[in-house]
């Protein structure tokens, strides 16, 4: 996904701010090949990538939040086409991953899983899309994509969904559960595992919380 947004000049929308003299203010720049990797290189991705610091966004037009509207649907129209460059900037101008469209009662997400467009489902889940929200009939968007044929897309849908569980759970116990066999696991701390001290201090810390539930 990172690859083909980058051939299809994603910089221009994440480094906005920096190509446009006309909008810097603050003097920032994009590092040099000779800076250091840190702090100078990664705190300028942790902004780019994480914080969006550098894309353009547009002030919606009233209270309302009209043009939030209006790019939401434009996100929801557009995730059905291989298009990913332009879905990336409408979500950079303010447009809601999880947008419920009102008339056609499905969400960006449901369109991209129907159509099978797996790269944009990529997008919209790391935008806070929710795998697990239902549409107007109940379905959800895993529901989508595997009666419209698209198995694949599927299961990565339900491992979008339980990814945050299956890391927690594989820190706790090194193993990750199979979702697509309905396998799912109770962690338990594994002794055999090799803990660095920020990791037995953050094992103490879930045990206090265990007790104290």
């Amino acid at each position: 996904m990172v690859q083909t947004l980058a051939s299809n000049g994603a910089n221009s929308i994440w480094e906005h701010s920096l190509l446009d003299p006309a909008q810097v203010q603050s003097g920032r720049r994009k590092p040099n090949p000779q800076d250091k990797v840190h702090p100078t290189k990664s705190e300028f991705i942790r902004a780019k990538y994480q914080m969006l610091a550098f894309v353009h966004k547009l002030p919606c037009c009233d209270d309302d939040g009209v043009t939030t509207k209006d790019l939401s649907k434009q996100l929801h129209s557009s995730v059905r086409t291989g298009s990913l460059e332009t879905c990336l900037r409408l979500l950079s101008l303010g447009a809601q991953a999880n947008f419920f469209h009102p008339e056609k009662g499905t969400t960006p997400l449901h369109v991209a899983a129907k159509a099978g467009q797996i790269l944009q489902a990529e997008l919209l889940v790391i935008y806070g899309a929710d795998p697990g929200a239902p549409d107007i009939n109940g379905h959800t968007p895993m529901d989508s994509a595997r009666q419209a044929g698209h198995v694949e897309l599927a299961e990565r849908l339900v491992e979008c969904q339980y990814e945050l569980t299956d890391r927690l759970a594989f820190y706790l116990c090194g193993r990750r559960p199979d979702h697509k066999n309905g396998h799912y696991i109770i962690p338990q701390m594994a002794d055999s595992l090799d803990l660095s001290e920020l990791a037995k201090a953050a094992k103490k810390k879930l045990q206090a919380v265990s007790l104290c539930s």
